[in-house]
C-alpha cells in the first residue's frame, strides 16, 4: 500500500509538472509533490535533509550558472554572438558557426547558457523573416538548440546531469575524459554532420535567403572594458574547470566563484542592471532541484526503482556494446518523458542500489539523459528555454515538427555516441 501510494504521487507530480495545474509554477508543484512523497515514504526527517546537504555542488553550480548568464548579457556578450553570426555568409557557413559557438558555450558554461545566448542572437543575425513566407523558425534557430544538448556530454559541467553523475559515481577526470569524452565528441560530430548536411525539414525562412532589416545593420558592439574583463573572465574559467576536474575540487564551486567574478564586474563597471539579473536569477529553480532531489530519494526508498534495478541488473550483464545501448535508450525514454533532470536523478538513484562500477550502465544512461534529451521539447530544460525565446520573437513550433527535426540528428548522435563508448570501455 506504502508503495503504491508513493508511485502515485510521483507520477502525478510527474503529470503536474507539465500540466501546473492552477497556475503553479515549476517549483510549487515539486515541493508539494516532494512533501507529500516525503511523508508517505518510509523516509526520515534527517534522511531527506541528507540528500539536499550531500548535492550542495549542484545547487551551488545551478546558482553560479544563473549569475554568468546575467552577467554575460551585462557584458555585451550576447550582442558579440549575433555580431559574429551576421558576418558569416547566410547558410550552411553561418549555420556551422552556430553549432560551434553553440559548442563551446555548452562545453564551458552549460546547456542551458546556449539558447539563452544564441537564440536573440539569430534572430537579431538573421534580420527576421522575409515577406510574404509564412512565419516558422530559421535552420539555424534549430542548431542552436540542438547544439546545446548534442555537445553536453563534453564535459562535466555541459549539463547538470552530466555533473550529477560526476558528484554521484566519483568518475574522475581521468575517468571521464577515457570513456565519455570520446563518446560525446563522436556524438557531436555526427550530429552537425546530420544538420549540415540535410538542414533542418520544416523550416521554411532559409537562411541563403538575401534579408534586410538587422542583419545587414548590425554591427559588432563596442562592449567597453567589461565586456574585455567578461571575455577574459570566461577564458580563466575554462582553465580552472579543468584545474579543479583534475583535482577532483567541487566544480560547482568553480561556477559559482565565476558567477561572482562577473557580478563584481558589474559593480565596477557601473552597468549592474537589477531588473537584468532578477531575469536570470530564480530562487525557484534551487528549490525545484532540492524538492526533486527529496522525490526521488523518496521514491528510491518506497522501492519503485526495484523493476528498474532489476532491468539494469540483467542489462550489466550483456556486452559493453548491448549494456550502453539498453541504458541509453532508457534514459532517452525516461528524459522525454519526464525531462531529463528527474529522469537522471531516477537513474543515478537506480544504478547506486547495487554495489560496484557498473562503468557501461553509467555512460549509457548519461548519452540518454543529455544527446537523447534532445529527441523532443520536454526532454532538457534548455530546449524549453529554446521554445520560449522561440516564440517571443513570434514563431511558433510544435512538438510534431520539432521531433521530425530533432529525430534524425538525434538518433544518428546517439547511435555514434554508444559505439565510441562501447569500444573506449
Amino acid at each position: 500500500m506504502q508503495q503504491a501510494i508513493v508511485g502515485a504521487i510521483f507520477a502525478v507530480t510527474i503529470v503536474a509538472l507539465y500540466l501546473r495545474p492552477f497556475g503553479a509554477k515549476d517549483w510549487h508543484v515539486a515541493v508539494v509533490g516532494a512533501a507529500a512523497a516525503w511523508l508517505a515514504a518510509p523516509l526520515s526527517f534527517g534522511a531527506g535533509v541528507d540528500v539536499i546537504g550531500r548535492s550542495w555542488n549542484i545547487i551551488a553550480f545551478f546558482a553560479g550558472l544563473m549569475l554568468l548568464a546575467a552577467g554575460a548579457e551585462a557584458a555585451g556578450l550576447y550582442e558579440r554572438v549575433a555580431a559574429v553570426l551576421a558576418a558569416q555568409p547566410p547558410g550552411r557557413c553561418r549555420m556551422a558557426m552556430v553549432l560551434a559557438i553553440g559548442t563551446g558555450i555548452t562545453a564551458l558554461l552549460s546547456n542551458d547558457a546556449t539558447p539563452l545566448v544564441l537564440t536573440p542572437a539569430i534572430f537579431a543575425a538573421t534580420g527576421g523573416e522575409p515577406a510574404g513566407l509564412p512565419l516558422t523558425v530559421p535552420s539555424t534557430a534549430f542548431a542552436a538548440t540542438f547544439a546545446a544538448d548534442g555537445a553536453s556530454l563534453l564535459l562535466p559541467i555541459s549539463n547538470p546531469v552530466g555533473l550529477l553523475f560526476y558528484q554521484r559515481f566519483s568518475l574522475g577526470f581521468g575517468r571521464y575524459a577515457l570513456h565519455v569524452l570520446p563518446a560525446a565528441a563522436a556524438g557531436i560530430a555526427a550530429l552537425a554532420a546530420v544538420v549540415l548536411l540535410r538542414g533542418t525539414p520544416g523550416s521554411q525562412v532559409h537562411d541563403n535567403t538575401s534579408l534586410s532589416g538587422p542583419a545587414q545593420s548590425l554591427v559588432p558592439p563596442e562592449g567597453g572594458a567589461f565586456g574585455n574583463f567578461a571575455i577574459i573572465a570566461v577564458a580563466i574559467l575554462a582553465a580552472a574547470y579543468l584545474a579543479a576536474a583534475v583535482a577532483g575540487a567541487p566544480l560547482g564551486l568553480v561556477t559559482l566563484g565565476g558567477g561572482l567574478v562577473l557580478f563584481a564586474g558589474t559593480i565596477w563597471s557601473g552597468t549592474f542592471d537589477r531588473e537584468r539579473y532578477l531575469l536570470h536569477i530564480s530562487p525557484g529553480l534551487l528549490i525545484f532541484v532540492c524538492a526533486l532531489l527529496v522525490l526521488v530519494q523518496a521514491a528510491a526508498s518506497a522501492g519503485l526503482l526495484d523493476r528498474l534495478s532489476d532491468l539494469f541488473g540483467y542489462l550489466d550483464d550483456r556486452p559493453a556494446l548491448v549494456t550502453i545501448v539498453g541504458a541509453a535508450v532508457v534514459a532517452t525514454a525516461l528524459s522525454n518523458l519526464m525531462n531529463n533532470w528527474p529522469a537522471a536523478l531516477v537513474l543515478a538513484a537506480t544504478i547506486a542500489l547495487q554495489p560496484g562500477q557498473h562503468g557501461a550502465l553509467i555512460v549509457g544512461s548519461l548519452i540518454g539523459c543529455t544527446i537523447g534529451a534532445n529527441l523532443t521539447m520536454v526532454g532538457s530544460l534548455s530546449t524549453v528555454f529554446w521554445l520560449t525565446l522561440v516564440r517571443q520573437e513570434g514563431p511558433d513550433c510544435s512538438p510534431g515538427a520539432y521531433l521530425r527535426a530533432a529525430a534524425l540528428p538525434t538518433l544518428t548522435a546517439l547511435a555514434a555516441a554508444c559505439i565510441v563508448a562501447a569500444i573506449t570501455l
